[in-house]
């Protein structure tokens, strides 16, 4: 874990920021944390809620389907946010598997760094944070200005107050409590959700889109944050066998899919709505 980044991260016992102490992660209370060889951190609470994190399978498939480039039109997005955003702070990408959406953040639409506000400009840094710890361990190689945590998204996050200037959340589970904690006044959030139609062509392998996941969204965050913009982005993918194998394999519909299941080459449509948000005042 690069050192510059540990300040904004928090001890999952007492919340105080964390540093080194003696060659170790640890905040001022006396609580220590093991680095992973791989540079991940594990912040866990003591107590939490029995959930399922992605297997390496999953995982596998979707750092595979994500490297040929089929959602390259949400990587140019989030990677536009980032680099028009103002606040001060890091990219925290909340649900972020093995981080491929963090690192194209961390690069400007042109693909040189993006830089933080001020006289400095000094490049953003990035955290990603999951359950998976098999997620995170690719997420801590995924790029040089970014740090991986092992975290629960439902319950409080392992950042200090008001530390991200923009937040990533690509089809994960939000938690608008803590998401308006961490996030500076000035900062963004950056929700991406699948609409109707989003992989309509596999619909027999993959679990579907709920017609109320936009209303539910606003009811989610409001009253905390406020909507700023929504585009709906729609694409065509013509995908390989291998490809739908994966794309059908990266998320839930993986526990449902039987194990002898045939996946052919077909065109598949992508569809997903990207939605910008500011803490409420």
């Amino acid at each position: 874990m690069r050192d510059d980044l540990l300040p904004v991260l928090a001890c999952p016992v007492c919340a105080e920021p964390l540093g080194r102490v003696d060659g170790q992660v640890g905040c001022g209370n006396g609580h220590r944390f093991d680095e992973a060889k791989q540079g991940h951190l594990t912040l866990l609470p003591a107590k939490r809620r029995a959930l399922t994190a992605d297997t390496p399978e999953m995982v596998d498939a979707r750092v595979r389907f994500l490297g040929r480039g089929h959602y390259a039109p949400v990587e140019r997005a989030l990677a536009a946010v980032v680099a028009a955003a103002t606040a001060s702070g890091i990219v925290l990408d909340v649900g972020s598997g093995p981080g491929t959406y963090l690192a194209h953040a961390l690069q400007a639409p042109d693909g040189r760094p993006v830089a933080a506000p001020g006289a400095s400009l000094e490049p953003r840094l990035g955290v990603a944070l999951d359950l998976s710890p098999v997620a995170i361990r690719r997420a801590a190689r995924v790029h040089v200005r970014a740090g991986a945590v092992v975290g629960d998204v439902t319950e409080r996050l392992p950042v200090v107050d008001g530390a991200a200037a923009v937040l990533l959340d690509v089809f994960a589970p939000r938690n608008q409590t803590e998401y308006a904690r961490v996030l500076h006044a000035d900062g963004v959030l950056v929700v991406v959700t699948p609409r109707a139609g989003h992989l309509a062509e596999l619909a027999e392998a993959t679990i579907s889109v709920d017609p109320e996941k936009e209303r539910r969204l606003h009811d989610s965050l409001s009253p905390s944050f406020v909507r700023r913009s929504s585009e709906d982005l729609t694409w065509t993918m013509e995908l390989s066998a291998e490809d739908v194998h994966d794309v059908v394999h990266m998320g839930p519909s993986h526990h449902h899919v039987a194990a002898d299941a045939v996946f052919r080459p077909t065109a598949v449509t992508a569809a997903v709505t990207i939605s910008t948000w500011s803490p409420a005042r």
